[in-house]
């Protein structure tokens, strides 16, 4: 069987039940009318700010440290460059272990 969601009686039903649905069992209290030309206003908690600052300070940094990248296709290239395995085995656990914590 094929329900059509797009249809105009469909959405008026489903409108129905769920207003009917929420306001079975519950107190109802008319929410106090606001003043003509009002506006809402919010506030964004403090992790929200840092959020969003975050993400500014992300979209503001370049993507890749060009000169960084440089730095170490020459160490390659002239040998000199060392991976410290026991840093980077430590780094994975302590990342790990705090996925695990969260």
């Amino acid at each position: 069987m094929v329900i059509d969601l797009t249809s105009t009686s469909s959405q008026s039903m489903t409108r129905g039940k769920v207003s009917t649905q929420r306001t079975e069992g519950a107190e109802t209290t008319a929410a106090p009318v606001k003043a003509a030309g009002s506006k809402d206003t919010f506030e964004l908690s403090k992790t929200a700010q840092a959020l969003k600052n975050a993400d500014a300070t992300i979209a503001n940094s370049p993507d890749v440290d060009a000169q960084r990248v440089a730095d170490i296709k020459a160490a390659i290239a002239d040998g000199s460059y060392s991976i410290d395995y026991t840093s980077v085995a430590d780094s994975l656990l302590n990342f790990e272990s705090q996925l695990n914590n969260l």
